[in-house]
């Protein structure tokens, strides 16, 4: 970054090649790591670069690279970077003249379940987690060629639409071939509640923190119970957003499956039908925020945090499609009957045209009106004959009655160990700074004493029980 500064600022344009050969030209006690993990950070610093470019192209405020990284990803090329030993390890290079990282083989699994051996794997990344405080590998594999067919003017196309929000992550839209509409609603509700735990857990540990000496122990043990928490949410919404995606990918290709079958029995067996994925384009509803003061202080704290970008990467990952973006302006406000605006508070839309009074869930009118967007050029265009079929899903399963049991048991166990469930809630600066009191735990009667006849000793009821942060 020093280099690439000062050749700007003598009044030089390096290129994209001129940065590798400079990264790549390095003496090894500065490029302490392989030529091809140098040209990859060379190559990630140049898109960096075009990136910023690009953006004050389109009149947004961008700044050039500028900041030196403490830590960054280590990209490994297959057969080059990363190989498998003769006796089955994997081993990760560092550059000649260096001791390599020596690992177990990992057992990687596709979607599907099946096994993906070394021969299908292509970049590694070695990557390491500020929160988690743990390394990890990432690794790219690929595929078999199970993508969706995209639009192509020699084929017909269905087009599903997505609405996005906050509170129902994806809301998909699609026409059937009887003529009425498929809609889609996944419930955001574990996201959302993730978030809310993670923020109001946050925010206390960073109050106790802001009492503390830096760098004293019980800083260091509340900073430590931050990391920890923000890890574990992180994890949690990588699995929801992945959840999300999932149903949003098996409710096209249910769509793609129904018009292939009616289309091919109409045209013949040989028919192709394409996917075209359409998304309201809601790209920088967070930017300014809370200089504009356009909305209140949660709704703009659950903005920055709207995990849509990934979510979009993700279904796009699993289609095997290209998402595009409309303008998705009065969409959720007009009726798709009758082309009435009503602008409504809540989750149910209801049109106000005394004639009409269609309802509808908001989501899904938001879903048919970008759908009925996308296939007319931008314009509305009411249906009076509209059906809409709504499905709501959760992104996340509820709990199973095993798990209601097994939940209740082990909180009984905790209940009756008393002594034990205050030991335990003052164990982490995480519980102490969460909880309003010492303990937080209701404190029952003495547990009774359980003799065991056979090896003469005596025992507490619930002692012995696995931990649950070793579970």
């Amino acid at each position: 970054m020093s280099w690439l500064r000062g050749e700007w600022t003598e009044g030089a344009q390096p290129g994209k090649e001129d940065v590798r050969r400079f990264v790549t030209s390095l003496r090894s006690d500065q490029r302490p790591f392989h030529a091809h993990t140098a040209q990859a950070v060379a190559y990630d610093v140049w898109d960096a670069v075009a990136t910023s470019r690009a953006n004050r192209a389109q009149g947004l405020k961008a700044r050039a690279p500028w900041r030196e990284k403490q830590y960054r990803p280590l990209s490994l090329s297959a057969g080059f970077g990363w190989r498998v030993t003769p006796k089955g390890r994997l081993a990760l290079s560092l550059g000649r003249g260096r001791d390599r990282i020596v690992l177990a083989l990992p057992q990687v699994t596709s979607r599907d379940g099946r096994p993906v051996g070394p021969a299908s794997w292509g970049e590694i990344r070695l990557c390491w987690d500020r929160n988690a405080r743990s390394w990890a590998l990432h690794i790219a594999y690929s595929t078999p060629g199970d993508a969706l067919p995209g639009p192509a003017a020699d084929r017909p196309t269905v087009t599903v639409a997505i609405d996005e929000g906050v509170i129902n992550p994806m809301t998909l839209a699609a026409p059937l071939p009887d003529g009425s509409m498929s809609v889609l609603v996944i419930n955001g509700r574990a996201g959302r509640a993730a978030k809310r735990q993670r923020n109001k857990t946050v925010a206390k540990l960073t109050s106790r923190m802001a009492r503390c000496k830096n760098g004293s122990r019980k800083h260091r043990r509340l900073l430590a119970a931050k990391k920890k928490v923000e890890a574990k949410t992180e994890r949690r919404l990588h699995d929801f957003d992945h959840q999300v995606t999932a149903k949003a990918e098996k409710f096209t290709r249910g769509i793609h499956a129904t018009w292939t079958k009616h289309r091919r029995e109409v045209s013949g067996p040989d028919t192709i039908v394409g996917v075209r994925l359409v998304a309201g384009d809601v790209g920088g509803i967070e930017r300014n925020a809370n200089k504009k003061r356009r909305a209140s202080r949660s709704t703009r704290q659950q903005l920055s945090q709207w995990s849509r970008g990934r979510q979009e990467d993700f279904l796009q990952y699993k289609t095997g499609l290209v998402l595009e973006h409309i303008n998705e302006a009065y969409s959720s406000q007009t009726c798709p009957v009758c082309n009435h605006r009503t602008k409504v508070r809540g989750r149910e839309y209801v049109c106000r045209n005394t004639t009409c009074g269609f309802r509808l869930h908001r989501d899904a009118v938001g879903g048919v009106n970008i759908q009925t967007l996308a296939v007319n050029d931008g314009r509305f265009r009411p249906d009076p004959d509209l059906r809409v079929e709504v499905m709501y899903r959760r992104a996340q399963p509820g709990w199973s009655p095993l798990q209601r049991t097994l939940h209740a048991y082990h909180q009984d166990v905790l209940g009756r160990a008393g002594w034990e469930a205050c030991r335990e809630a003052r164990r982490s600066a995480q519980n102490r700074a969460t909880r309003g009191t010492t303990a937080g735990v209701a404190v029952v009667p003495a547990p009774r004493d359980s003799t065991d006849q056979t090896a003469g000793t005596t025992t507490l009821a619930g002692a012995g029980r696995t931990p649950v942060h070793a579970a």
